[in-house]
């Protein structure tokens, strides 16, 4: 019977440089004194494989493994998908800013009120109303507006820009209306808004169609 017994493998803990006495420095009950009920899996799955690597790893390496090991196990892939989808939308702004010529509030205001005290004041209302697209930068934020939707000449915003403006809703997406400003359309022959805007050929007509395309998914 004693020779068929099972010799059972002693493994010691690492021990400390200053004292000699044996000490636990990590183990599967390791516990993060922050961790909430739904993270007690993730700890435990990171304490066993931190206590396997404090067995088997040179000692000078246990550090690192342990920080790499919990930094996956408390991700948070869903804060990281939604960092991704904010930083790749900011891209898309910045590009498409980039290709847009733009005023600022105090420049918008003297091409539409150029003898008017309260000019900012008309220029908030516009925008407001949907009538004037502003693009939002910064934190305030500051307001950007793209150039294309100003007569100079007659001191205001192009009647058929506020016209799309208000039906494609650039008070609540401005981002987007600039973008349909500048996308092509087959039912302009595979031509932009601003180009046929540009060219003088853009009627009420023609955008009520190509909203009416896009609310059918075509």
């Amino acid at each position: 019977m004693a020779e068929n017994r099972t010799r059972r493998k002693v493994i010691k803990t690492p021990t400390s440089k200053s004292g000699g006495t044996s000490r636990v420095v990590a183990g599967r009950r390791y516990r993060l004194s922050g961790a909430r009920a739904g993270e007690s899996r993730g700890v435990e799955v990171a304490g066993g494989f931190v206590e396997y690597v404090t067995r088997n790893a040179p000692r000078q390496e246990w550090a690192l493994i342990a920080k790499l090991l919990l930094d996956e196990a408390f991700a948070d892939p869903a804060g990281a998908r939604a960092g991704y989808r904010a930083g790749a939308a900011a891209e898309r702004r910045q590009s498409l800013l980039d290709k847009v010529a733009t005023l600022k509030a105090g420049e918008v205001g003297r091409v539409l009120a150029p003898r008017a005290g309260e000019s900012r004041t008309l220029v908030k209302k516009l925008r407001d109303e949907g009538v004037l697209l502003g693009l939002p930068l910064g934190r305030r934020p500051d307001y950007h507006y793209p150039a294309f939707q100003f007569d100079t000449v007659h001191h205001r915003v192009w009647p058929i820009v506020a016209y799309a403006n208000s039906r494609l809703g650039a008070a609540e997406d401005p981002w987007g209306v600039t973008s349909w400003w500048r996308t092509p359309s087959d039912i302009l022959d595979g031509r932009t808004p601003l180009q046929e805007l540009e060219d003088g050929d853009l009627t009420e007509i023609a955008v009520d169609n190509m909203i009416s395309m896009a609310e059918r998914g075509m």
